[in-house]
């Protein structure tokens, strides 16, 4: 079993400790603003959970996804026949059911992107009640949760989705909070091919440390720790995740800005350089006619293209 940092290995037990003393009547969720880990966290917590790594099945909730996807619906076969299949729950807690002696987890991915409670169904009732069976829509037959099924999930609980989720939903989740973390950022780039220099990891630090001061900062910091998980070097990672992705985090057209849009740039030395090269890695090399490519553009102080309005 691969060993991760002390952190990410306290969030790991976490988890598992709540499937093993809740997931029998509870959704186990994992919460937090993007780039917190829940995916990668959740990941490892459910094969290790499970009786064996085979025994985990992933899915991702979409806005497309439906009961009949999920429990069960109309197909049509290759006669033109209309039979009734189950979905990917009955098949998986069929699968439970028929092999008591070992536990299983359904793994889903961005819980709330789909409209839940028409999604889940019966299984609002039902999954805190596994000894009464129930019927199911299509086939009409007698369905029970397999108590050795574990449902573990994983939400964005500032998505307009989840805002909407209501008390009954409520009730059967068992949230586990993923929040920005200081310390799985050191210990993420202290494990991986990374060369930044401590002083540059505290500066890194200090964006969140700044930014937790305020008290909406677990709902509406705009992302985690996890947002400087592929930074190698200083030069060019840092300078190029400002431009080619958090500052489209911070301002979006047509939408407020971010709330700690101003305290992140203010902390975050890396969104201007004057020299900072965009085509820092592109080889030079000749067009058929002979003609070099253009060269790099630089940056402006303001991490913007020349002509581009400063900050956006």
């Amino acid at each position: 079993m691969i060993k991760y940092g002390i952190e990410s290995e306290k969030k790991i037990q976490e988890v598992i400790d709540a499937c093993a003393r809740y997931g029998q009547r509870s959704i186990i969720a994992l919460a937090g603003v993007p780039g917190t880990g829940k995916s990668f966290l959740g990941s490892i917590a459910a094969q290790r959970y499970a009786s064996d790594p085979l025994m985990v099945r992933e899915i991702q909730f979409h806005q497309s996804f439906t009961y009949e996807e999920f429990i069960e619906g109309m197909r049509i076969d290759a006669s033109g026949a209309v039979q009734v299949e189950p979905g990917i729950f009955l098949e998986w807690n069929q699968r439970a059911l028929d092999d008591e002696q070992n536990r299983y987890v359904l793994f889903i991915e961005e819980l709330t992107r789909a409209n839940i409670s028409a999604v889940l169904g019966e299984l609002m009732t039902y999954i805190e009640h596994r000894d009464r069976p129930f019927t199911t829509i299509y086939s009409r037959q007698p369905v029970r949760i397999a108590k050795n099924l574990t449902i573990l999930a994983t939400y964005n609980p500032t998505d307009r989705s989840a805002i909407d989720i209501d008390g009954a939903l409520l009730r059967r989740l068992r949230i586990v909070k993923c929040q920005p973390s200081t310390d799985q950022l050191e210990e993420m780039l202290g494990n991986s091919k990374s060369t930044l220099s401590s002083e540059v990891v505290e500066k890194l630090k200090g964006i969140f440390t700044e930014c937790e001061k305020d008290r909406d900062y677990e709902y509406l910091m705009p992302f985690g720790h996890g947002i400087f998980s592929e930074v190698i070097d200083e030069r060019p990672d840092l300078y190029r995740l400002w431009d080619e992705r958090i500052r489209h985090l911070l301002w979006r057209p047509l939408v407020e800005p971010s709330k700690f849009a101003d305290t992140i740039k203010r902390n975050y030395p890396w969104w201007k350089s004057a020299d900072y090269q965009v085509a820092v890695s592109v080889p030079a090399i000749a067009t058929a006619g002979g003609d070099q490519p253009p060269a790099a553009v630089p940056m402006t102080d303001s991490g913007a293209e020349p002509g581009l309005p400063v900050g956006r």
